[in-house]
């Protein structure tokens, strides 16, 4: 039998060479070629990983980079080859980032240049390869064409209307006959973009998926400027938690998506807040849920906070008042120009609508179907409806217990990014539909927590749902 103080040593021992500074530069180097590894798998021809798009017609044409495919087996890789090939990547990828975990946990020399220096060099990896695992950069693209180029209304128009437009052949079957879901200053954005990148495909793709690279980097800074405020003995770790988190590289820069934009003005909004500058704090928070709709629950969180500050009645209701119609100010203003009345919030609502089974909303709702249908005999339509209401019932309670309690519960500023997290964690506890970015949503109120159970659980059982939803079929 080893005696315990040697098992305490040799454990010692295995830590400490796990997080040596040769351990810290292996790792940086496993990361770096496990996300080269990924920007060539995404070159691969098939368009499993990386989707189909005028970049893999250019590949095909340099000489280099198709004898560097050939050699590497990825050009012949079969689309099971090359699903499994990815899966396995991911993996790997997971476990550099745990390790990197480990080390900022137990290390404390490691400060924003090393985290942004990998950031940034990932970020560019990532911004110059085709669309990673989903097809939404694409439909992005459209509907900032659609306002900027066809000057139609993308509330209204879908991108089918433009059949013979050749962004169609790569734009998801999801989308082609859905107007825009997303809110105006989103659209704005897009104009924007698509008006810097031209007509050009390729030229969006770039455009598009490096300003969500920009905007990641600009959120690593602001939590690293937020946790300086509020937990300067977690700002080293916290930071590195969401910059080089898998779902905010691989699919929120790689996917292109919003929600790094929508964060960065939730984050800017909480780092006023944190200053207590309320007006530009609410207001920027107020503009994240024009970019994308959800951050209305924090901006609900926020107003409930200030309203329990309050002790008088009447205050509390002139200061929501205030609040409202400062909120539906902005609405206006920033509608004005797509609306088309109540057919503004068309495909917003139908978007309300869907359901999967990857989320805990979409499995109990199939669960109260499978019941009804298969032990009570209830008619299928009837027992479907029946079941999605049943899982409302029993999961909304819950949420809208959280969206009251969390802010009742927060007495100071620096209890708001706890809050934020609370709020957002019950949501995606209770919603019906779940994708893998939506983890975006809470990874930096999880940086900005202490490494409790909670924050272990959120951040390892959140991170590993990369594994649903990610779209790696071929086209």
């Amino acid at each position: 039998m080893i005696p315990q103080s040697s098992r305490v040593k040799s454990g010692r021992t295995w830590k400490d060479r796990l997080t040596s500074e040769l351990a810290y530069t292996l790792l940086i180097s496993l990361t770096i070629f496990l996300y080269i590894v990924l920007a060539l798998f995404a070159l691969a021809p098939n368009g499993t990983v990386g989707k189909l798009s005028p970049i893999q017609d250019s590949v095909q044409g340099n000489s280099y980079l198709v004898k560097l495919l050939d050699f590497t087996g990825i050009n012949h890789m079969t689309n099971h080859q090359m699903i499994l090939a990815f899966w396995v990547l991911v993996l790997l990828i997971l476990l550099a980032y745990a390790w990197a975990v480990l080390i900022f946990r137990t290390r404390q020399d490691k400060g924003l240049l090393s985290i942004l220096a990998l950031t940034v060099l990932l970020c560019a990896l990532l911004t110059m390869i085709p669309p990673l695992v989903s097809k939404d950069t694409f439909s992005n693209i459209f509907y900032g064409k659609i306002a900027a180029h066809y000057h139609d209304n993308p509330y209204l128009v879908t991108p089918q209307r433009f059949a013979g437009d050749e962004l169609m052949a790569y734009t998801s079957l999801n989308w082609k006959n859905t107007a825009i879901v997303y809110g105006p200053l989103h659209t704005y954005f897009s104009m924007l973009l698509n008006l810097i990148a031209g007509r050009s495909i390729t030229s969006n793709i770039f455009v598009f998926k490096g300003a969500m690279a920009f905007f990641h980097v600009i959120n690593v800074l602001l939590i690293w400027f937020i946790l300086g405020s509020i937990a300067p003995r977690r700002q080293r770790w916290g930071t590195m938690i969401y910059a080089w988190n898998p779902i905010s590289l691989i699919i929120g820069v790689g996917g292109g998506h919003n929600d790094l934009m929508m964060m960065a003005l939730v984050l800017a909004g909480l780092f006023f807040l944190l200053k207590d500058k309320r007006w530009p704090g609410y207001i920027l928070l107020v503009f994240s849920v024009f970019i994308k709709y959800v951050s209305v629950i924090l901006v609900i969180a926020l107003i409930i906070h200030f309203l329990y500050q309050r002790d008088r009645w009447r205050d509390r209701l002139h200061d929501l008042i205030l609040y409202a119609a400062v909120f539906l100010l902005i609405a206006v203003i920033l509608f004005l120009p797509f609306w088309a009345g109540f057919k503004t919030f068309d495909s917003t609502l139908q978007n309300l609508q869907l359901k999967n089974l990857t989320s805990v909303g979409g499995l109990l709702g199939t669960g109260f179907y499978g019941i009804l249908r298969y032990v009570f005999r209830i008619p299928a339509s009837f027992a479907k409806t029946a079941g999605q209401i049943l899982a409302v019932v029993l999961l909304l309670p819950f949420f809208l217990f959280t969206l009251w309690y969390a802010p009742k519960r927060a007495r100071e500023r620096r209890d708001i990014p706890n809050m934020f997290f609370f709020v957002t964690l019950a949501y995606l506890l209770t919603t019906s539909y779940y994708m893998p970015w939506y983890m975006i949503w809470l990874l930096p109120f999880i940086a900005m927590r202490p490494w409790d159970r909670l924050t272990k659980y959120s951040l390892g059982i959140g991170t590993a749902t990369i594994y649903l939803g990610c779209d790696v079929h071929p086209y």
